[in-house]
C-alpha cells in the first residue's frame, strides 16, 4: 500500500509528500558540505518504501533490518497515517545505516532547531494579561499585527542564542513594562530596543551583541534628508565624487548604506582594539563602509577572449567589465589588453575620433556609470604602436570633454623607454598624460611585477588578482610620540602598528572569505592585502627636528615592507606596501591630529582652534616627500630605493621647479629612474635598516 497523508505534531492531516523528505535531506547535507545529489532522493525513496511495509502489516525485509523494532499489535493498523515525528526518526535512522553520520548529525541539529522554534511559540498569556494587551498593535513595514509575546520568545532564542527560559524572562519583562506605559501602539523598533534594555539590565551583555540592530539615529536622517550628505559631521563640507568611488555613495541612500555598513563592521568585523585604533586615527582600514568588497581587481585580457581578438571582441569586453565593477570598491585593472587594442588601433578616423578613441570612451561611460574605475596596465603587446595609439587616443578623449575621469595606463619603465626609443615624437603625449595623472609609470623585479594598486603579479603567475582590502599607517603620529632624533623609538612602535594592522587585514580576509556571496559576479583568483603609509613627510620632519632625510624615509619603507611581509608570513597572508587608497586617511588623520594638538583651554582658545580646524591640510600620503624633492629627482630616487616593486606618482610636486624644461614631468621622471635604478645596481651605497630596526625582527 501506498502512503497518501501524514499526521501533523497539532493533530491535522495532510497529504504525504516525499519531496519534502529529500528537501530536508538536501539542507543537512549543505550543512556539512556533501555534495551527493542523488542521496537526499534515496533517502527519500527508503522511508517511503519502509513506511508503506511497516503500515501494511508487512515483516521482513527492509522492516527487519533496523528501521523499526518495536511490534504492532493486532496485526495490520487500521489507520495507514504516519506522524511526522516517525518520519523524521525514518530518516535519521535511514541516514546512519547508510554510513552518512555527519548528514544525520545535521539533520538532528535541524530537528532540535525547530522544536525549540516551536516549543518558543507555545508561550501563552495569563487571562487578565490577554485581556489588557488585546487591544494593543505592533507595526511594521508590511502592516500591524497583535501584541505577541511568544514573538519575541523565538527572536530571542532564534537571534541572540538564548535558552528559552531566559527568554522567556525577558520577554515577560519587556511585556509587563508595556502594560506600565499604557500605550496602544509600538513599532518593531520600540519593541526591540525595549528587549535590548532589558538585556543590558540583566547582564547579557553577548546576547546584546547579537540581536542589537545596525541603525542610523532619526535626527541624522533628517538631517541627511533635509540638507543633503554634507549634514553629517564627518562629511566636512559640500559631497563631491573622488575617482573611483561610486557616484551612488555621495547620495544620501549611499551614505546611509555606508553608514550601517561601516558600524557593523566595526562591532562585528573589527576586533574592540582595532576598532579603537580605527577610530582614534592610529590607522585606517580603508573602505570599511563596503567590507565585503575587494578594493580593485587585476584582470589579464586574455581571460576574456573567445576565439580570435577583434573589435567585436573589443565592445563585448564592456558588457563583462561592467559586470564585474559590482565586485569591487575602487575599480579593475586590465592587464595586457594590446590583443584586443590592435585591431582598433588600425581603424580609421571617423571625423575626430579614431576607432580606438571610440572604444576608450565607452570605457569610460562604462566605469562612470558604475562609478568605479576602468584602467588599463602594460598595453604595449609586441610594438610600441599599439600603445602610442592608446596614448594618443586617451588625449583625443581628454580634448573632447568631460564625462567622468579618463582611464589611466599603469606603464612599466622598461615599456616606456622603448616607446621614446622608437618615436621620440611621443614624448608630448606622454607629458600631457602625466600631467593630468592618465599615465603612471611603475617599475617591477624579476620575481614579481607590478600588476594594479595593492597588486604584485608573481612570476609566470596566471589568472585574476585582487587587493582586498588596505590599513592606512598614521606615520606623522608615531613619530610624534617618539620625538625628533629617536628614529629607534619610531620603529618599535611602528613594528607594533604593522603587527595590528596585519592582524587586522587578517580578520578581514576571513570575513570575505565567508561572505562571498556578497561579491556577485567576481572573477576568483590570489587576493592579497596592503599596508599604505600616510604622513611620510610630516613624520620626517619631526623625526629630523625640521629637516627631511631622503635616506630615513627610505628605512621607514624598507622597514615597513619587511615588516608587512614577516608578519602576514605568519598568518598565511600576503601583505604589500602600495602608495594608493590613502586619500581619505589622509584629510581624516590631519584632522583628528590637528584637534588633539590644539590648545586645552576651550574659553580662551576657542578661536584659534576653530581657525585651525578649518585652515588644517591633508597629510601626504603615499611614497612622496613633496616639495623637497627638487628637479635632479635624487631625493626621489634616495627615497625609494628600498622599494622593489611601485610606481612614481609624485611628479606633479615638480612640475613648478622645471617650469622651464621642455617635458618637465617627463625629464624629472627620467633622472629619478636613471638614479634608482644606479641606487638598485648598487653604484651607489644603497641605505640599511640599521641595527636598531633590524633587531626587532629577531
Amino acid at each position: 500500500m501506498s502512503i497518501r497523508r501524514v499526521r501533523k505534531r497539532d493533530g491535522r492531516e495532510v497529504p504525504f509528500d516525499k519531496q519534502k523528505v529529500a528537501s530536508a535531506v538536501l539542507a543537512a547535507q549543505a550543512a556539512v558540505g556533501e555534495g551527493d545529489d542523488g542521496l537526499a532522493g534515496e533517502v527519500a525513496d527508503l522511508v517511503e518504501l519502509t513506511l508503506a511495509r511497516y503500515y501494511s502489516g508487512q515483516r521482513g525485509g527492509v522492516a527487519d533490518e533496523g528501521f523499526f523494532s518495536e511490534e504492532v499489535e493486532g496485526g495490520v493498523r487500521a489507520e495507514a497515517i504516519p506522524d511526522i515525528e516517525e518520519i523524521q526518526d525514518l530518516v535519521e535512522k535511514a541516514l546512519i545505516e547508510m554510513g552518512r553520520a555527519a548528514v544525520s548529525k545535521a539533520y538532528i541539529l535541524y530537528r532540535d532547531r525547530r522544536a525549540r522554534a516551536r516549543e518558543a511559540l507555545t508561550v501563552h498569556q495569563t487571562a487578565g494579561q490577554e485581556t489588557a494587551l488585546r487591544a494593543l498593535r505592533v507595526r511594521e513595514s508590511g502592516g500591524s499585527f497583535p501584541w505577541s509575546k511568544a514573538r519575541i520568545v523565538a527572536a530571542l532564542v532564534e537571534e541572540a542564542e538564548l535558552g528559552r527560559e531566559l527568554a522567556e524572562e525577558v520577554a515577560s519583562r519587556v511585556e509587563e513594562r508595556v502594560l506600565k506605559s499604557g500605550t496602544k501602539r509600538l513599532s518593531t523598533t520600540l519593541v526591540r530596543e525595549l528587549v535590548d534594555n532589558e538585556l543590558v539590565a540583566m547582564g547579557l551583555e553577548s546576547a546584546l551583541a547579537r540581536h542589537e540592530p545596525v541603525a542610523l539615529p532619526r535626527h541624522d536622517l533628517r538631517l541627511l534628508l533635509e540638507h543633503g550628505p554634507a549634514a553629517l559631521p564627518q562629511s566636512g563640507g559640500p559631497p563631491r565624487v573622488p575617482a573611483g568611488e561610486r557616484i551612488a555613495d555621495a547620495g544620501v541612500e549611499g551614505v546611509i548604506a555606508g553608514e550601517i555598513l561601516s558600524r557593523f563592521a566595526l562591532d562585528d568585523l573589527l576586533g574592540d582594539a582595532a576598532a579603537e585604533r580605527h577610530l582614534a586615527g592610529d590607522f585606517e582600514v580603508c573602505d570599511l563602509a563596503r567590507p565585503h568588497l575587494h578594493l580593485v581587481q587585476a584582470i589579464p585580457a586574455d581571460l576574456f577572449l573567445r576565439g580570435q581578438p577583434g573589435a567585436r571582441a573589443a565592445y563585448e569586453l564592456l558588457d563583462q567589465l561592467a559586470a564585474l565593477c559590482a565586485s569591487v570598491s575602487r575599480g579593475l585593472v586590465l592587464e595586457a589588453p594590446a590583443g584586443l587594442l590592435a585591431p582598433l588601433a588600425k581603424g580609421a578616423r571617423a571625423d575626430s575620433f579614431s576607432a580606438l578613441g571610440g572604444w576608450l570612451a565607452a570605457l569610460r561611460a562604462v566605469a562612470h556609470s558604475a562609478g568605479r574605475r576602468i584602467d588599463l596596465a602594460s598595453p604595449i603587446g609586441r610594438s610600441p604602436g599599439v600603445l602610442l595609439r592608446t596614448l594618443e587616443a586617451l588625449v583625443e578623449l581628454d580634448d573632447a570633454g568631460p564625462g567622468g575621469p579618463l582611464p589611466r595606463v599603469f606603464l612599466d619603465r622598461v615599456e616606456l623607454r622603448a616607446l621614446l626609443v622608437s618615436d621620440p615624437a611621443a614624448r608630448g603625449v606622454v607629458e600631457r598624460l602625466m600631467s593630468i595623472g592618465a599615465l603612471i609609470v611603475t617599475w617591477s623585479r624579476d620575481e614579481e611585477r607590478f600588476a594594479a594598486p595593492g597588486c604584485r603579479r608573481r612570476g609566470r603567475e596566471q589568472g585574476a588578482l585582487a587587493c582586498g582590502g588596505t590599513v592606512a599607517l598614521n606615520l606623522a603620529r608615531v613619530a610624534r610620540r617618539a620625538g625628533p632624533w629617536r628614529e629607534d623609538l619610531a620603529l618599535e612602535h611602528l613594528a607594533l602598528l604593522v603587527e595590528e594592522s596585519v592582524e587586522t587585514l587578517a580578520g578581514l580576509a576571513r570575513f570575505q572569505r565567508d561572505h562571498r556571496a556578497a561579491r556577485s559576479g567576481e572573477a576568483r583568483g590570489r587576493v592579497a592585502y596592503a599596508l599604505t603609509p600616510v604622513g611620510l613627510r610630516e613624520a620626517l620632519r619631526t623625526l629630523g627636528d625640521g629637516e627631511l632625510r631622503p635616506q630615513q624615509g627610505a628605512r621607514l619603507l624598507g622597514f615597513l615592507s619587511e615588516a608587512a611581509r614577516r608578519f602576514s608570513a605568519d598568518r598565511g597572508l600576503s601583505v604589500t606596501l602600495t602608495p594608493f587608497f590613502g586619500e581619505r586617511a589622509a584629510r581624516r588623520f590631519a584632522r583628528l591630529d590637528q584637534r588633539g594638538n590644539a590648545p586645552s583651554q576651550q574659553l580662551l582658545f576657542g578661536e584659534i582652534r576653530a581657525r585651525d580646524a578649518e585652515s588644517s591640510e591633508a597629510y601626504s600620503h603615499g611614497f612622496t616627500l613633496g616639495g623637497v624633492e627638487h628637479a635632479s629627482g635624487r631625493a626621489a630616487a634616495e627615497l625609494l630605493a628600498t622599494v622593489p616593486v611601485g610606481c612614481w606618482t609624485s611628479g606633479e610636486d615638480r612640475a613648478g621647479q622645471l617650469r622651464d624644461t621642455e617635458h618637465p614631468l617627463l625629464v624629472a621622471w627620467e633622472r629619478f629612474d636613471s638614479l634608482r635604478v644606479q641606487r638598485r645596481e648598487g653604484t651607489s651605497s644603497a641605505p640599511g635598516l640599521g641595527e636598531a630596526s633590524a633587531t626587532l625582527f629577531q
